[in-house]
Order: structure tokens, then sequence, then C-alpha cells
């Protein structure tokens, strides 16, 4: 934000920001795209990068209801987290603690912090029928004793999870980014890097090419092999978890053991998920 800013203190005729302004409709033109309400100007070229959570949002093209509920916080460490990321596969659902900046100890708190994501399902909602010093029991067994001692868990809130996405990213001089082109299940906290890499590579695109129409037309290809892998590889996780096959959970973790056992193939799942599928 302070690098755009600058740009446009420095370019005032080309460049503005207005933060807060409504939008009330996006509509595609031939050569532009017009911005309904407050703003009332036509463009080159508009992102949507508001997209929402599952259970607010308008259904788009391909969705399904998980019936699953994440509950959302954040936990006090005895220990340091080093900046690890711990993901722990239940016959619920997944649970998440990813590493938060430390802050300083207060009223007997630790200093090291990680966000929660615990997934589990709505009709059988074991989190929300007790309370916080049972959850905080829970956690403990939940998570591997490597984690060290959870001291507390903050007030928690839920989310309805689902897949809702669009079968594209752009539409004519609009192209979405993050949860407004498809919101994901949490499971591997995939959502966030693809949104990423959408836009990174929309930026370097059009650094590279003034032309918007021929921008967005090879970004729909050059995205598409990791958009959809992705998307179905969650998809997949997701909806085993509802799984009632006679030793469906065993199968899970015994791949899972597999995976941490060769490291190559992790290696190799890693690097996929952090810089995608390369057309």
């Amino acid at each position: 934000q302070t690098v755009w800013l600058a740009a446009c203190a420095a370019d005032p005729m080309r460049l503005s920001s207005r933060f807060g302004t409504p939008v009330t409709s996006v509509d595609n033109r031939s050569d532009s795209v017009e911005l309904n309400g407050d703003i009332g100007h036509a463009f080159d070229l508009a992102v949507v990068a508001e997209g929402g959570v599952f259970a607010h949002q308008a259904r788009k093209a391909l969705t399904c209801d998980y019936e699953q509920t994440a509950w959302v916080g954040t936990v006090h460490l005895r220990q340091p987290h080093q900046g690890v990321a711990y993901e722990r596969f239940t016959r619920q659902g997944p649970a998440a603690l990813l590493p938060l900046p430390t802050v300083p100890a207060v009223n007997g708190l630790p200093a090291y912090r990680a966000a929660l994501v615990w997934c589990v399902p709505s009709q059988e909602d074991p989190v929300r029928r007790i309370d916080e010093t049972q959850r905080l029991q829970v956690l403990h067994t939940v998570f591997h004793p490597q984690v060290g001692e959870i001291v507390s868990v903050s007030p928690l809130k839920s989310f309805a999870l689902g897949l809702n996405a669009e079968r594209t990213l752009t539409d004519g001089r609009t192209v979405r980014i993050g949860n407004a082109a498809q919101t994901l299940h949490p499971v591997a906290g995939q959502g966030l890097n693809l949104g990423l890499r959408d836009a990174f590579e929309l930026v370097q695109a059009l650094s590279r090419d003034r032309d918007v129409q021929s921008v967005l037309r090879r970004l729909e290809w050059q995205r598409g092999p990791d958009r959809w892998s992705l998307m179905a590889s969650t998809d997949f996780l997701a909806r085993s978890f509802a799984w009632k096959i006679p030793g469906a959970n065993t199968a899970r973790a015994l791949g899972l053991t597999a995976l941490q056992a060769l490291r190559p193939v992790k290696s190799a799942l890693a690097r996929q998920m952090m810089f995608g599928q390369r057309s």
C-alpha cells in the first residue's frame, strides 16, 4: 500500500486511490469496464479481490457445501514455535496452528502465539458445546507433543466451509483474485497461496504487455492448470473427511505417514504447494 500511494503522489494525472468507496456493479464494455456507484468511471481493467466467506457469498458456477465448520482463533504457546506451522488430520477434519509474531508477555501469557484453524463436522460439532477450558484440554490431544504446552485459547469464531468457484478467472476486462475467483476449504492453507500466485502473474504479465485483452487471455490459459489442480485436490481432501468407508481413516493415516517418510516426495509436494502448477 505504501508503494502504491507513493506512485499515486508521483503521478496524480494517471494514478489515484479511493478507499471505502462503494461499487454497486461492474459492467464490461467492448474496450473498457465501468464501475458503477460512487466511482462511476470506465477503466481499462478491473481487479475484483473482495470475495468474502462461503456463508455470505452468492453461489458461483461450482459450489459444494462441505457441511463442515472452521473454528478460528489465537493460542499462546509455552515454547517458541520457530516459525513452524503444524497441521493435524483428525477423524473429524484438519486442525492447524500457524505461527504469528511474538508479542510482549502480558498477564502471565507467553509471547509466543499461533493462529488456530480447527475444522469439524457442522451437524456433530464437538467444539461448539464445550467451554474454553475444555477446548484447551482437547487441543492438547489433537496436536503433537512437540508443539509444547498450549497455555491459552482465545474465544473462537466459526465459519461454514464450502467450495464456491467461478469457472474462469476473467470476464471481459474483469479479473477475479482470491476468494472472488474461488473459495476453497482451508485444508493445507492453499487458498491464500493460489490468490497470491494469480495476483503475481497478473502484475508480471501487465509489466510486459500493456494490451489488457491479450494479457487476460494468456492469464486464463496459463493459470488454468495450477488453479484447477489445486481446487480438485482440496475438494478431494475436504470430502474425504466425510467418508464412512471402512478403513478410510487408516488409509489416509498410512498415506500421510508414507509421505512424511519419503522426503523427496514430501519436498516436491511442498514446492508444488508453494509455487503451484507451472504451465
